[in-house]
């Protein structure tokens, strides 16, 4: 475990380093600043940024606040999220002493070089921590589904790990998820002014550039369509005909994927599963069909996946290991490559082609386990 921390301490460091330009880097960390700016402007008065790169859900202001609030301008968001990848760290070693299995431990603390500074440099490890500890406390399913809640509060994807509750066990976990949903949407009622404004960002959002349903478009405009990448809601989006058909097509294919495992769960077919995969599953698979795909996604799965690793029967491994090439390759491209990606630059488009490619592939491993039946164990003298 001492090495596992010591790795975890030197490679934050290193983050750190990055984050406060001690050590050059090919991308302007410029999220920080965005975050105190929305606090100073918009959040400290009790109102939400009217703003398009606004597109978090309302807790997400408290946190803001708070990281602004602390000493030290941006440093003072470096120590909260770094705080909640301490704490991601510390549930992973508690699990690992528990069942030996050190591998999710370890790929945590190694997280920084298949992420770089984005663990540490965008909000994303908040919910990321809520959602890990919701699927760890999936034993006690009225605090499961409150830490779900919560987090999805933040970033709306950890509402899904409570897919990862047994179904005799959902009942509670919804009770735990409305009742601190009920406490929180009180409280920003009173305090707060349109609290859902966040909404009419996610909607009106297109394909980013990094996402699956815009690489058939990078591949198009490689061939010579006619095909052009704007700045839009604070993302790189592709420009086509076609465009929003794939983005309406994107949302309808979350739904259909979410669905079989509501259905797979309600049916009792994920009984055999351990919370881990299934949570990890339905995260992936709403991944996998977004309009929006950036690289700090891959904090939410490869911490599900670590947890995954975590668990002696988990049957998720495969899917985890892919989804780090997958994180290696998305490193590749953003930052090392993005400009060329923007730039139509056949290396870079080689690159994102590998990225997409084996995150589907987890995303088909996983669709894979979850529609698999247990492995029926024979008794003794029983004729094969």
């Amino acid at each position: 475990m001492r090495r596992d921390w010591l790795l975890w301490s030197a490679l934050r460091l290193g983050v750190l380093a990055i984050i406060l330009e001690w050590v050059p880097w090919p991308e302007q960390v410029n999220d920080l600043t965005i975050y105190a700016r929305w606090a100073a402007e918009d959040l400290d008065q009790g109102r939400f940024p009217d703003d398009p790169m606004w597109q978090y859900p309302p807790l997400a202001g408290p946190v803001f606040r708070l990281g602004a609030w602390l000493p030290g301008d941006r440093l003072g968001f470096v120590l909260l999220f770094l705080a909640c990848d301490a704490a991601v760290m510390a549930m992973l070693s508690r699990q690992a002493g528990s069942t030996a299995q050190t591998r999710g431990r370890l790929l945590w603390a190694l997280l920084p070089l298949l992420t770089g500074p984005l663990v540490l440099a965008r909000f994303d490890v908040v919910p990321t921590a809520l959602a890990v500890g919701s699927v760890l406390r999936a034993a006690r399913p009225g605090l499961s589904g409150a830490l779900a809640a919560v987090g999805a509060w933040l970033k709306v994807w950890p509402a899904l790990v409570l897919a990862g509750l047994r179904r005799a066990d959902l009942p509670r976990g919804l009770a735990g998820a409305l009742g601190a949903s009920a406490v929180i949407a009180a409280v920003l009622l009173l305090t707060t002014e349109d609290p859902m404004s966040f909404l009419a960002g996610q909607r009106d959002r297109g394909l980013q550039i990094e996402s699956v349903g815009a690489w058939p478009f990078l591949v198009g405009r490689a061939l010579g369509a006619d095909v052009s990448v704007a700045y839009q809601y604070g993302a790189h989006e592709v420009v086509s005909a076609g465009t929003s058909i794939v983005a309406g097509l994107s949302v309808l294919a979350t739904a259909a994927l979410l669905g079989l495992v509501g259905v797979q769960r309600l049916r009792g077919r994920l009984e055999h599963l351990v919370a881990a995969d299934v949570a990890l599953a339905a995260v992936l698979f709403s991944v996998v069909t977004s309009r929006v795909f950036s690289g700090q996604y891959f904090v939410w799965l490869l911490a599900l996946g670590a947890v995954c690793l975590g668990e002696s029967g988990s049957r998720m491994r495969r899917t985890v290991w892919l989804l780090v090439a997958a994180a290696a390759a998305t490193h590749a491209v953003y930052p090392w490559l993005y400009t060329a990606l923007l730039e139509g630059n056949p290396a870079a488009l080689l690159v994102q082609s590998a990225r997409i490619g084996l995150t589907v592939a987890a995303a088909v491993g996983a669709a894979g386990v979850l529609v698999s039946r247990p492995a029926q164990v024979r008794s003794p003298g029983e004729a094969p």
